[in-house]
């Protein structure tokens, strides 16, 4: 092995460290936001379901088909997010969200890395735009998180409305408590891919800063992250054959799930990230 064959491994070694420390840090946060989450929502079903066994003209167990409860449970879902509201939700996601910007010491790390592979200084040198960027995806996670729980809100009560003749307590109960569950996947997927995003987004805007720091050269990207039986199949096609692409032709991409592939990856949930081809940037400017 060369000198130069020896010191790529490292680099690669260590720059894959970064990312799963990344990953490993992401998760945690992840993790601390879903139990918390968990507990909000169990809360506020609880009262929820304890307030509408008060107000429903209720028949031996079977909710009486009256307009009355008709109105009972159309605001049912307005309930439910109030409640949710006061058991936290809203202080919950501002504080998650607010968390993104934790994960850039990362970023910073990895520009570092990068730069001493070709000889030089880069950093996060971000302007006011690239932060009010940042600071709009942050927003519209927080917008995303309420409007995937009040979306299972509504669904949940819909199924309710529709069925309310002759439904029993008990079913509606039931039916509330599996959608109010399925409410903590959706949110929880949603800010593991609004996580990512944020990092990617970051990454863009830094890739951005390097490529006006050289102008002469074609800047492409290798597709990183963990290799494991959880990849779908467009990230594990691309982790596979370990190819360095422009940023057009990662443009030109469709993970079939969320557009713009240099910032939404392989889609939900995805762990990948693009990263600056060093090698073939040095090639270059030893041409």
């Amino acid at each position: 092995m060369t000198k130069d064959e020896a010191s790529a491994l490292r680099s690669a070694v260590d720059l894959a460290d970064i990312i799963a420390q990344h990953n490993k840090s992401q998760d945690a946060l992840l993790n601390t936001f879903e139990n918390h989450l968990r507990e909000i929502t169990m809360r506020a079903q609880g009262r929820v379901i304890a307030r509408l066994q008060l107000r429903l003209a209720i028949t031996d167990g079977v909710i009486d088909s009256t307009a009355g409860n008709m109105q009972i449970l159309r605001g049912a879902g307005r309930l439910f997010m109030s409640e949710m509201d006061k058991a936290g939700y809203q202080r919950l996601v501002n504080a998650f969200v607010g968390e993104f910007r934790g994960t850039l010491p990362f970023l910073q790390e990895t520009l570092e890395l990068l730069g001493e592979q070709v000889g030089r200084k880069w950093s996060m040198d971000f302007t006011r735009d690239d932060l009010n960027l940042l600071g709009a995806v942050q927003a519209n996670t927080a917008a995303g998180l309420t409007g995937a729980i009040e979306a299972v809100a509504g669904q949940a009560i819909t199924r309710g409305l529709f069925g309310v003749a002759g439904l029993r307590f008990d079913s509606l109960v039931e039916t509330l408590t599996t959608r109010f569950e399925t409410s903590i996947g959706r949110a929880t997927s949603l800010g593991n891919t609004a996580m990512s995003t944020f990092y990617r987004t970051a990454s863009d805007r830094a890739f951005q800063v390097i490529s006006r720091d050289l102008p002469e050269q074609v800047l492409r990207y290798r597709y990183s992250g963990p290799v494991d039986k959880l990849e779908r199949p467009f990230c594990r096609h691309l982790t596979s054959v370990a190819k360095a692409y422009t940023r057009e032709q990662i443009d030109r991409m469709n993970n079939g799930q969320l557009p713009g592939v240099f910032t939404t990856g392989g889609g939900w949930n995805c762990r990948h990230l693009w990263i600056l081809d060093t090698h073939e940037l040095a090639l270059q400017e030893a041409a």
